[in-house]
């Protein structure tokens, strides 16, 4: 993509910008005080200023510049009140990024993080439930109604055998359906899980 257009101007409010280093540039710049890595295989003489970005957009400067680095990466974020030198804008493509014209100061670097995994995004949201695992669910939950129905009718039944009011065989039947019941529901809820996790 080429540079559309320059911009430059003194960063007087505090802001927060990025950029992608190398984690050697960045030890050693911890070493030194200052770094001075423009960006990834480029000289300070080639480039002519450090490059930058604002959040949103360091996650397709990771994956897309840097996506083929092997080496450990970290993502710096500068104040830029703390630079004590310009920060410039620049339009590539459809975009704005930030740029520091000068070396930056690793004072002015209040955080520091790992660029992969990132750090920038959460964890991409799990799709809906496959219409298996639903049936499934579904089931277990007309059963687990079930089970509480036949439990309390089982409970009744129990205390009417006590009584001489209602045979053995009822209440039996009652149990065993509570029992059966209960055991179908779980057995449904389990099912449930393990198509969900395949999906």
């Amino acid at each position: 993509m080429g540079v559309a257009g320059r911009g430059c101007r003194r960063q007087d409010a505090r802001m927060r910008i990025f950029h992608i280093a190398t984690l050697a540039d960045w030890n050693e710049a911890q070493r030194s005080g200052t770094y001075t890595a423009p960006t990834y295989g480029r000289t300070p003489r080639q480039e002519g200023f450090v490059p930058a970005a604002y959040r949103d957009q360091v996650p397709g400067i990771r994956d897309g510049k840097y996506g083929d680095v092997a080496e450990p990466l970290v993502v710096l974020e500068i104040e830029t009140d703390l630079l004590g030198t310009e920060v410039g804008e620049a339009h590539v493509g459809d975009q704005v990024f930030p740029r520091v014209r000068g070396p930056i100061p690793t004072r002015a670097v209040v955080d520091w993080r790992p660029a992969r995994p990132s750090a920038f995004e959460a964890p991409p949201a799990r799709g809906p439930a496959s219409p298996f695992t639903r049936a499934f669910q579904g089931v277990g939950l007309v059963l687990s109604a079930a089970t509480v129905v036949l439990f309390l009718a089982a409970t009744v039944a129990r205390s009417r055998v006590d009584d001489g009011r209602l045979s053995d065989d009822v209440a039996f039947l009652l149990w065993t359906l509570t029992v059966t019941a209960l055991v179908s529901a779980v057995t449904a809820f389990a099912v449930s899980a393990v198509g969900d996790h395949r999906t």
